[in-house]
């Protein structure tokens, strides 16, 4: 596969007017404020560090007019991005025009509404981009040989993971795609060297995040969402005497609360709904489940306890989120064991209903494993570019899935690798036919 580009200046024109219309129709339109804009505002403990500090920062230059401010960086930022991301994969598929036109439209796609990420104050604004560069900048070093921008790929991972978490296991993906391009000679040093690139810029990532609570909030741990959110699912299909699986009497006393304020707001799973029922219920009242119940009992229970008297202020203001956290944590892992049928099912209806079909699910699914099984027999470049895809789109459905429900607003990530994926399927299918 060559990677010639031929500049085309008509070409040119037109997409940088494209981009510069969507830039105009964003700057144009208000900021929108939802409730997590006022949490990263406030700094709140379960908010990663990257939004928060870069709101802090356009905060304490622009003061009242930062709103407006950050929505010209998100959508400069997030079009610098896509421009980066078209022009790469125009060169790696040797797209034509008749292709190049969808392509751009799915990725322009997220700057209008209902996602609006550039005019919504929340961290889809800055994540976009990021992940666009973080995928191009990836497949340039895996299949253009591009291994000097390592560098660039650490930057963008970092600061990816600092605003958004959901693709902390990515940089795992490109490492496997990797090893299955250099199995043969994998233990060369070079080789090695650049797997433990992949790999350990996780734990980089994970130091971070931890020094940064340890400054800001005196704990030396991750951020307190995570497990809170992902115990919504397991709480929603658990049964009252599940308390007595749990042995910590504080995290036995939060459940307990957790489940009768459920029963009284009437959001437990009821036994005649079907799965895709029970989902949908579960799909519309995440919030009113996770942050108004769950999260909002912990958080009042640890208050109500005497904290130490040689903690800061922040200590004591923070140390309710990580408790809170760590009691989600139990929960998780206990009421997924026991209502492991309930949960599977849910689990499987959850990301069935991102993709919008079973059919596209599987679709997925099945090239995954079959570029896989492709790949380790005998390694072709196009074989490799379709498992980093299936394997980047399925990470993040089964991601979500896990730790909240299937909404656009974290899946749209995957729309552009979507259509990708089907491109290299139509190739690799019309390549055969040849033969």
């Amino acid at each position: 596969m060559r990677f010639k580009y031929k500049k085309n200046t008509s070409e040119n024109y037109l997409l940088f007017l494209s981009l510069g219309l969507v830039f105009f129709f964003c700057i144009l339109t208000e900021p929108l404020y939802s409730p997590d804009t006022y949490s990263y505002l406030g700094a709140m403990p379960f908010r990663q560090m990257g939004y928060v500090v870069f709101l802090r920062i356009f905060t304490t230059i622009f003061g009242s007019y930062f709103d407006f401010v950050v929505v010209g960086f998100h959508a400069l930022f997030s079009l610098c991005a896509v421009y980066y991301f078209f022009t790469k994969i125009s060169r790696l598929y040797k797209l034509n025009p008749l292709l190049k036109i969808p392509l751009l439209v799915i990725l322009l796609i997220p700057f209008f509404p209902p996602l609006s990420i550039a005019n919504n104050l929340c961290s889809e604004g800055l994540g976009y981009g990021l992940y666009l560069l973080f995928v191009a900048i990836g497949m340039d070093i895996l299949f253009n040989n591009k291994h000097e921008r390592f560098k660039y790929y650490l930057i963008v991972y970092l600061a990816l993971i600092s605003i958004r978490s959901q693709f902390i296991f990515s940089t795992l993906i490109f490492a496997g795609t990797y090893f299955l391009m250099y199995r043969k000679h994998i233990f060369h040093r070079k080789h090695i060297k650049n797997i433990l690139i992949f790999c350990s810029v996780m734990l980089i990532a994970s130091l971070v995040e931890r020094t940064y609570h340890k400054m800001k909030d005196g704990f030396f741990k991750p951020t307190p969402l995570g497990y809170t959110s992902a115990s919504t699912a397991p709480i929603y299909l658990s049964d009252r005497d599940d308390f007595k699986l749990i042995e910590d009497k504080d995290y036995r006393a939060i459940f307990r609360m957790s489940y009768d304020s459920l029963v009284k707001k009437d959001l437990l799973v009821k036994p005649e709904y079907t799965t895709k029922e029970a989902y949908k219920f579960f799909h519309d009242n995440l919030p009113k489940i996770c942050n108004q119940t769950i999260r909002h009992v912990g958080v009042n229970y640890y208050l109500s306890k005497p904290a130490p008297k040689d903690w800061s202020e922040n200590q004591v203001a923070s140390y309710l989120y990580f408790e809170t956290e760590a009691a989600c944590k139990t929960f998780t892992k206990v009421l997924i064991i026991d209502n492991f049928k309930a949960w599977a099912r849910l689990y499987y209806t959850n990301i069935t209903y991102g993709f919008r079909s079973q059919l596209l699910l599987w679709f997925v699914v099945v090239m995954f494993f079959f570029s896989l099984v492709k790949n380790l027999l005998n390694y072709q470049k196009r074989y490799a570019i379709i498992f980093l895809l299936s394997s980047l789109i399925l990470s993040n459905a089964m991601f979500i899935a896990f730790a909240s429900h299937s909404i656009q607003r974290y899946l749209f990530y995957n729309y552009s690798l979507i259509f990708l994926l089907f491109l290299s399927t139509y190739n690799l299918l019309k390549r055969e036919r040849k033969y």
